[in-house]
C-alpha cells in the first residue's frame, strides 16, 4: 500500500531548516522571532505526523478510530516497528498541548530543547515508512 509521506517529509525538513537558522543565529535581534518558528513547525510536524500514523493504522492494519487514541496510536505504531519508542511520542504530544493551551513563553522556550529528539524521532519514522510502505 502506498500512503502520500511527502507533507510529513516537506514539514521535517521546514523544521530541520529552522533549527539550523536558530543555530546560526541564537545571539542576534531576530532569535525570538526563530524559536518561534522553530516551535511552530514543530507542532505541525508532529500533528502531519500522528495522523499519517492513524491512516497507517487504519488503512493497513485495520485498526479502528475507537482504538487509535493518541497513546495507542504510538504504541501500535512501536509495534509495527515504524517507532524505537512509543513514550517519546507521547512526552512530545504531551508537551505541545501544555505549551498549545497553556501559552506561556516559558513553557514554549522548553519545547526547543526537546526538538533535536524530535527531529531524530521523526527521521526514523520517515525511513521505516519508506522502507516498509515502499512509499
Amino acid at each position: 500500500m502506498r500512503l502520500d509521506i511527502t507533507k510529513l517529509k516537506s514539514a521535517h525538513m521546514t523544521l530541520v531548516s529552522s533549527m539550523e537558522k536558530l543555530e546560526a543565529h541564537k545571539s542576534s535581534d531576530f532569535a525570538d522571532m526563530l524559536e518561534d518558528s522553530c516551535i511552530k513547525r514543530f507542532e505541525y510536524t508532529l500533528e502531519i505526523a500522528r495522523k499519517l500514523m492513524k491512516r497507517v493504522l487504519k488503512n493497513i492494519y485495520a485498526k479502528s478510530e475507537e482504538e487509535l487514541t493518541v497513546n495507542n496510536t504510538f504504541r501500535f505504531m512501536q509495534g509495527y516497528n515504524f517507532i524505537p519508542n512509543w513514550e517519546n511520542w507521547r512526552n512530545y504530544y504531551e508537551k505541545r498541548n501544555n505549551t498549545a493551551h497553556e501559552y506561556s513563553l516559558e513553557k514554549s522556550r522548553k519545547l526547543l530543547e526537546i526538538i533535536p529528539d524530535f527531529i531524530k524521532d521523526t527521521e526514523i519514522l520517515i525511513h521505516n515508512l519508506e522502507e516498509k510502505l515502499h512509499a
